[in-house]
């Protein structure tokens, strides 16, 4: 039994519900803007084109796009966030080792 319960701690839950959540949420905005997509490329495209093969593959490369885009400037922001949390981690963890070694000396 306390296997399963170790299993279960690793697997963090709520962290799971937590990302699906955050995902159905984003494939709701994400079909909330379908239509205002198809308006924009039947401006660009002439006379009703957009509902054309054409203009289905011209909005699925638009939206590709963009959201490679997205995915990238995310990813480095991260990136950077990790770097900075693992600096500030280590200057905590220096102060922590400072203030152990003062009530040690007493």
């Amino acid at each position: 039994m306390s296997d399963f319960r170790e299993n279960v701690d690793k697997l963090n839950v709520r962290g799971i519900i937590m990302s699906s959540m955050m995902t159905a949420f984003g494939l709701v905005v994400a079909l909330s803007w379908k239509d205002t997509i198809k308006a924009l490329v039947g401006r660009i495209i002439p006379s009703g084109a957009a509902n054309s093969l054409q203009g289905q593959f011209i909005t699925a490369i638009s939206v590709t796009l963009l959201v490679m885009v997205l995915a990238t400037s995310l990813l480095r922001i991260n990136r950077r966030l990790e770097k900075q949390w693992e600096k500030v981690s280590d200057q905590v963890s220096d102060q922590i080792e400072r203030v152990t070694d003062l009530f040690d000396r007493d």
